[in-house]
């Protein structure tokens, strides 16, 4: 057994096996946005981020595109629009707003475009690190009567985590496929697992590989 395939936690919750393509699943695409990953004008780009691309298609093509949400993190025009804490954060950031980056940046990168069809697979938010925070990302997965949420993205220790926290305080049952995760940080998915794991009755942590094959084998029933 190599690395990818021990992510599996020795206590998965119950439920993890009943999970099928037909459940009420939605896979959350984590800001794969060109900000972050091909756009060199960004002070947050980090292109070896990309890496978790193909695993993510992956997740896609097996779950399905009806089930499937891209998120998009959307900062301010300027810094002085701002107030409190989030003037200062933006202020020392300056460069990510939208007045000095431009609008294309905000964009879901090229390698993941051809999965987007509608306005609806696309879930906007502003200044929070956590989707379920000033957006329409939460609304979109009630509508679909959301029962099993899967995130993927980035990054494993900012966005994704403060996610991941919120969807388990509202109720969901959350898996967290960590190689299609990723973080900029050197220990950042590390960090991220020990909080994951605090959660063994809410949360499964898993692979690419072991999910797949786990919806193929449902599949084939």
């Amino acid at each position: 057994m190599n690395k990818t395939d021990d992510l599996e936690t020795k206590d998965s919750p119950r439920w993890h096996s009943k999970i099928k393509v037909d459940s009420k699943i939605t896979l959350a695409v984590i800001d794969m946005q060109r900000l972050f990953l091909t756009d060199k004008k960004s002070p947050w780009c980090e292109p070896k981020l990309l890496s978790i691309v193909p695993n993510i298609e992956k997740l896609i093509k097996i779950i399905g595109i009806k089930n499937v949400i891209f998120t998009r993190f959307m900062p301010p025009t300027n810094w002085q629009q701002e107030k409190g804490s989030w003037r200062t954060y933006y202020h020392i950031n300056k460069k990510i707003t939208r007045c000095v980056l431009g609008t294309p940046a905000l964009n879901i990168v090229d390698e993941l475009l051809s999965y987007i069809s509608n306005r609806s697979e696309i879930a906007n938010r502003k200044k929070s690190a956590s989707v379920f925070t000033a957006g329409s990302f939460h609304s979109k997965i009630k509508k679909r009567s959301t029962k099993y949420l899967i995130f993927t993205g980035i990054e494993t220790d900012y966005c994704v985590l403060s996610s991941v926290l919120d969807a388990i305080h509202l109720g969901y049952h959350v898996i967290v496929v960590m190689d299609a995760c990723a973080s900029s940080k050197k220990n950042g998915q590390k960090n991220a697992r020990g909080i994951f794991e605090r959660f063994p009755e809410q949360l499964w942590i898993t692979s690419t590989k072991r999910l797949v094959k786990q919806l193929q084998n449902h599949s084939r029933r």
